[in-house]
């Protein structure tokens, strides 16, 4: 089986060309970017994705490593449909990528920053935190995978609570623990 890693940027894992012997692919950051990178891995033909990167969190502490479970998306197409799904999409406000892992993902657009409150929405704010962690791409991949039926995966290094603080050296040690986690 061909496996390839999707990683944002490469600052998360300071590395180039590949992780464990699979090759990466960077993707840059957002949903776009994301969408983008993974149908890149549907045309060359890989088996299974694997996203790695850094997340926020208001529930886990700097450093917690996690595989996501369940991923949500930030869309808001009300009055059409209600918050978190596409208009004329069925089954469209989440992804489940591991029945057995309780971890949630919120995958945005914007970057969280508990200093500015006040810009997001209530709905924004009940998904940030009602969600174990929060992302920017999580939630694109999954669904590129799930559309062209690639086996995915997603694990998470907790680098912040919505204010940056420290993630270049939050990233560092969290990528040596997801190697060692991956390397079984």
């Amino acid at each position: 089986m061909s496996r390839v890693f999707i990683v944002a940027v490469p600052d998360e894992v300071e590395i180039q060309g590949e992780i464990l012997g699979s090759p990466v692919i960077f993707s840059g950051v957002g949903k776009i970017n994301a969408t983008m990178a993974t149908y890149h891995a549907v045309t060359s033909k890989y088996d299974e994705v694997i996203n790695i990167g850094s997340c926020g969190s208001l529930q886990l502490p700097v450093g917690e490593i996690v595989k996501v479970g369940q991923v949500f998306q930030d869309i808001d197409a009300t009055p059409l449909c209600d918050y978190g799904d596409t208009p004329f999409e069925a089954s469209s406000k989440q992804v489940i990528l591991d029945a057995l892992s309780s971890v949630s993902c919120f995958t945005t657009d914007y970057f969280y920053n508990h200093n500015q409150i006040n810009k997001y929405s209530k709905n924004y704010l009940k998904m940030i935190n009602k969600c174990t962690i929060f992302d920017m791409e999580c939630f694109a991949i999954a669904k590129v995978c799930k559309l062209f039926n690639l086996k995915f995966s997603s694990y998470k290094w907790v680098s912040d609570s919505g204010d940056g603080g420290n993630w270049e050296e939050n990233c560092k040690i969290g990528f040596e623990k997801i190697k060692n986690i991956l390397n079984v």
